[in-house]
């Protein structure tokens, strides 16, 4: 049986695999490309417990607001202020815990969305 996890988990595990790197700390493109991949029907289950606000200029999830807050405080994501990205230390990249809180079905949906993710910052 897995641990609990919270919505934010899904932000975590998607920074997961990523791996070490760096990406635009660019708000707008970060909730539009999670909004990106919430959209879609094959993560639809996973993505199920985010909410998004698309009355504003760009979709806001207050769930990938308090991700990005809770894995700063934690040391699991920093922020580069001079060249305003997001790093993923080691850290994060190698946590063993994403394989305590998903199945092995959601992990390998977790990898293809971080892999969206990842194409989408670069656009």
């Amino acid at each position: 049986m897995f641990n609990q996890r919270v919505p934010s988990d899904i932000v975590k595990a998607v920074f997961h695999y990523l791996g070490k790197c760096e990406f635009s700390a660019n708000m707008p493109k970060i909730h539009k490309a999670f909004y990106e991949i919430y959209k879609r029907s094959e993560f639809s289950k996973l993505f199920n417990d985010m909410v998004f606000d698309t009355s504003k200029v760009f979709p806001y999830s207050p769930t990938i607001r308090y991700a990005l807050d809770r894995l700063q405080k934690s040391d699991l994501l920093l922020c580069n202020m001079l060249s305003d990205s997001y790093e993923v230390p080691d850290v994060l990249a190698k946590s063993p815990d994403i394989k305590e809180l998903f199945s092995e079905a959601e992990r390998n949906l977790l990898q293809k969305s971080s892999q969206i993710f990842k194409q989408y910052m670069r656009n």
